[in-house]
């Protein structure tokens, strides 16, 4: 406001106009949303041990795609 020589009321509206801009920014589409969701019931009842052992096999899986295409080019 000093700076600006703005009244702090249009220094607050601005702030809020760039606050709804960056959460518009950060939020998800909603298809994309649901989608989320969705992902994240399929782990809701699924142990934490589990799930780490899934995903370090995905990971495996993904890096063994990765270095076969890698080795052949």
């Amino acid at each position: 406001m000093r700076e600006t020589g703005l009244p702090p009321e249009v220094v607050l509206d601005l702030a809020l106009e760039l606050v709804d801009i960056a959460a518009k920014k950060l939020a998800p589409p909603p298809v994309k949303r649901f989608a989320l969701g969705l992902g994240a019931a399929r782990w809701r009842n699924v142990s934490p041990r589990e799930r780490s052992e899934v995903l370090r096999r995905a990971a495996e899986a993904r890096w063994a795609k990765y270095r076969k295409q890698h080795k052949a080019g």
